[in-house]
């Protein structure tokens, strides 16, 4: 059995692939957003004509490398899923799976808006008719959807990727090894928390402003972090199954 390229790289790697590569891609694509320059902008999360912005811009390369990456989770946790023979990494895998599948299914609005792009139409945006996906519907209380969900994700992130490979990375116990990140997503949580403070600064320094107009990600700049956090957690999964690969080749030797 021989582990992927990118699982390999980022195992040998851990400081370009926790942290140089995703600090020079949300670099490059925030300079590109907050240029001042109409087609980089655009690039990042374009405006097209006919379309709500919150549609045009999933077709911009930001949410376009999310819904990748996204994709590249599903693949490895699919991996270590048919890899692993210890029945809590398969329950692990196929959590991951279910829940990146979603997560990709409510990122891309369930295709509506390559549909709308298509026929040049578009469903209702009134929020009491709103069907384009879960995580943007308004609750009993009043609050989206999706802010609960970043709540849990905070806590989630600081859980699992910082807490856990503080206290737990020395631990023997075989299974439980494998499941602990490495201490280099602190790294990464780290970065994905300096970025975003960059990213508001620049915000409401009002560099996202064009020919007077608002940038399109304007009170959605979370999505520069979601991509640096579905990036975490595909830097998890490809870890993961590096770690199930090499673990049975030692013992195959």
């Amino acid at each position: 059995m021989q582990s992927p390229v990118f699982a390999k790289w980022v195992r040998e790697y851990p400081l370009v692939s926790h942290v140089l590569l995703p600090a020079v891609i949300s670099l490059l694509l925030i300079g590109m957003y907050f240029s001042g320059i109409s087609i980089l902008q655009n690039f990042v999360a374009p405006r097209v004509d006919g379309l709500p912005l919150f549609s045009s811009r999933e077709l911009g390369a930001l949410e376009i490398l999310q819904n990748v990456v996204l994709l590249c989770i599903i693949a490895y946790s699919v991996r270590c899923f048919i890899s692993a023979s210890d029945v809590w990494i398969r329950t692990i895998a196929s959590i991951l799976v279910l829940i990146s599948i979603f997560t990709f299914m409510e990122e891309i609005d369930y295709g509506a808006p390559f549909i709308e792009y298509f026929t040049g139409q578009h469903a209702s945006m009134a929020q009491e008719t709103w069907t384009r996906n879960w995580h943007n519907r308004v609750s009993p209380g009043g609050k989206q959807y999706v802010d609960f969900l970043k709540i849990g994700a905070n806590f989630g992130v600081i859980a699992g990727f910082v807490l856990v490979p503080l206290f737990f990375s020395s631990v023997r116990h075989p299974t439980i090894r494998l499941l602990v990140p490495s201490r280099w997503v602190i790294a990464t949580v780290v970065l994905i928390a300096l970025l975003r403070v960059l990213a508001r600064v620049l915000e409401n320094s009002g560099l996202s402003m064009i020919d007077g107009n608002s940038g399109s990600l304007y009170k959605n700049l979370s999505e520069f972090r979601e991509l640096n956090l579905y990036y975490l957690f595909l830097l998890y999964v490809a870890n993961l199954y590096e770690q199930i690969v090499a673990q049975k080749v030692t013992a195959e030797n």
